[in-house]
């Protein structure tokens, strides 16, 4: 599927327009850069994010993770099928519903990292999604959820692959453990 990226598919809406505060963000910086370099993000292509008491911090959308810093990310508050409440000063991931939905589903989940790297397409023996879905849409979101199970990674179907963890070290170890295989 050679969809053109166009940025969300709902609409933001911004509760507080200010950089999310919280002691993770250098962190969740770090694998942003760690990622970048190993080609498994790059602009506008990839997304992390980790759970917080009040949703979950995610990369911006349509930015590159080489330059962003920790004001760039944004604290989802609240996915609905056509708004999303933020806090932060860019617009969330296109991806953030299915963030919110792998978090909503899995408890044991708090950190979430999806990458493009066209090799991992070829990946066997590993969960892989039925279908090819357009991205950002509730139904790659629900696909993505359903295939994943209780597992900590799976192959979107020409689209990407998405690693998760206990935390952001966990999501990072899954995603090596299985791109090692290629």
């Amino acid at each position: 599927m050679a969809e053109v990226y166009v940025g969300p598919k709902f609409q933001t809406i911004f509760t507080r327009r200010q950089s999310p505060t919280d002691e993770r963000l250098p962190e969740l910086l770090s694998w942003c850069r760690q990622w970048a370099q190993a080609g498994w993000i790059a602009k506008a292509v990839g997304n992390l994010s980790y759970r917080t008491a009040a949703g979950f911090i995610i990369t911006p959308t349509g930015t590159n993770p080489a330059t962003l810093t920790t004001a760039d990310f944004v604290e989802v508050l609240d996915v609905g099928e056509k708004e999303t409440r933020v806090i932060g000063i860019h617009e969330p991931s296109s991806e953030c519903r299915m963030h919110a939905g792998i978090y909503a589903a899995r408890p044991d989940v708090n950190a979430i990292f999806h990458g493009h790297y066209a090799p991992a397409l070829q990946l066997t023996g590993v969960a892989i999604t039925e279908h090819e879905i357009a991205y950002g849409t509730p139904a790659l979101a629900m696909e993505t959820m359903q295939a994943l199970g209780a597992g900590n990674f799976v192959i979107m179907r020409g689209h990407g692959f998405v690693a998760v963890g206990s935390g952001m070290r966990a999501a990072h170890a899954a995603a090596v453990d299985a791109l090692s295989r290629l």
